[in-house]
């Protein structure tokens, strides 16, 4: 029989928790081991699913075959070269990292044993959007609205940080904008013009305005506020119709062809990622990764100059 893949986890927050509950859910992965620099939180992290608790990352790769990073995003370039180097698969969650410079190293050391954890495509009405839309004819015209949260209680402290997020909401939840819009569009990304709002003593923006600008002239519009309401909505009009997917489920015109439980999506969401991997299916690729930072790295220039578009690098 064939031995199941060893999964660590770096990191024990809100997203390496998600993992670990989808993991356990997934024929042919283990959660073997979890390592965090909190370690009390690594250890009811791994009591709870019956994996161990590590003392540090280099214990932790020498036991597993796939390393998840659910980390400060400032991290995620150094840890994803060290566990390659290590001989392990890499996950990295969204960003790929904060600055184009580091995707770009991180594909050109890394390779094809490089994935991006981009599990907002493995949402069912995510999926099913991308199928309705081959019959819908040309998209016309991409919106988006989406909320974070930065007041709730269990925020890291690093998310305000820019040093160790390498941004604000565009860079912590604008890259699953981005990316959704990239993936259901199918067109390249050339440029990206937009605004953002840094409140009175923040040091990071809370939100955040963005036109993607593809190919062939085609728009899609993001907006990203912090609210404690939560909220995320993707409308796409199309020659035939329309469509809309929120956080339960997908609308195609006046059908409601689509329907789920949010949480419990969420984390299935997860777990079909990792199903994706093991069987060899497409996740989100380097390349794709690459594009999103760059995209907000070409939204934070357009900011600073006025709202211009900026090619994306």
């Amino acid at each position: 029989m064939k031995r199941a893949m060893r999964l660590g986890i770096v990191g024990a927050g809100e997203v390496a928790q998600r993992h670990a509950a989808a993991a356990t859910q997934v024929d042919g992965l283990a959660f073997t081991a979890v390592t965090d620099t909190a370690g009390d939180r690594a250890r009811r992290l791994a009591d709870r699913y019956g994996a161990r608790a590590v003392a540090d990352v280099d214990g932790l790769l020498a036991e597993v075959d796939l390393v998840v990073l659910a980390v400060p995003h400032a991290y995620h370039a150094d840890l994803s070269l060290r566990a390659a180097a290590a001989g392990c698969e890499v996950l990295v969650e969204k960003p790929m990292a904060t600055t184009v410079e580091e995707c770009d190293r991180m594909i050109a050391q890394i390779g094809d044993r490089l994935h991006i954890g981009q599990q907002g495509r493995f949402f069912a009405q995510v999926s099913a959007a991308r199928q309705e839309l081959e019959r819908l004819g040309a998209p016309l015209l991409y919106l988006e609205r989406r909320s974070t949260d930065y007041a709730r209680a269990d925020v890291p402290a690093w998310f305000a940080d820019p040093a160790l997020a390498g941004g604000g909401i565009a860079m912590l939840v604008g890259v699953h904008s981005i990316d959704r819009a990239c993936w259901l569009l199918g067109g390249k990304l050339e440029a990206v013009a937009g605004s953002v709002a840094v409140p009175a003593g923040w040091a990071v923006e809370t939100a955040a305005a963005m036109t993607l600008h593809f190919a062939e002239g085609l728009r899609a519009h993001l907006t990203l506020v912090d609210s404690p309401d939560f909220f995320h909505e993707t409308t796409i009009i199309c020659e035939r119709g329309r469509l809309v997917i929120d956080g339960s489920g997908l609308t195609v015109g006046d059908r409601r062809v689509v329907e789920v439980d949010g949480d419990q999506e969420y984390t299935a969401s997860f777990r079909r990622q990792y199903e994706a991997l093991l069987h060899g299916q497409p996740l989100a690729t380097p390349d794709e990764g690459r594009q999103a930072v760059a995209a907000v790295c070409a939204l934070y220039r357009s900011a600073r100059s006025g709202g211009a578009p900026v090619p994306l690098r």
